[in-house]
């Protein structure tokens, strides 16, 4: 096989990678909206909720950082070089959330930290860097 033609093929463990960011897409825009819809339907109720617009923010920044990933999954094919920068930034982001929630008493957050190390492995490796480059 030569260089020119293992360089056209997206690597294996990429693929791999693109799997996870489909699951974080999927999860990342499900508690955007879940967190949305509930602090819509208490305040329609006339419920207060404290910290509304913080919530607010949390749930629009999951759904951004969705549709952020969801552009770089269906865009990883195109080679374009801002997409692993983009990937790493993510991961970054969502690993020191999951530190932050590990030390607030939230056992889950292993689950969010694993993902990250995992992708940010996966996204460093020589032949997915070579592929973006």
């Amino acid at each position: 096989m030569t260089p020119e033609i293992s360089q056209r093929r997206m690597p294996g463990m990429l693929k791999l990678t693109l799997g996870v960011l489909v699951f974080q897409v999927l999860a990342n825009g499900f508690i955007g909206f879940l967190i949305i819809d509930e602090i819509s339907r208490r305040s329609s109720h006339g419920a207060r909720t404290p910290n509304a617009g913080l919530l607010y923010f949390v749930g629009f920044l999951s759904i951004a950082i969705a549709l952020t990933l969801l552009a770089c999954v269906l865009l990883a094919a195109t080679r374009q070089s801002w997409i692993r920068p983009t990937i790493i930034g993510i991961e970054v982001l969502g690993l020191i959330s999951g530190v932050i929630n590990l030390f607030s008493g939230q056992v889950t957050a292993f689950a969010g930290i694993g993902l990250a190390i995992g992708v940010l492995a996966m996204v460093n490796r020589e032949d997915v860097r070579d592929f973006f480059s």
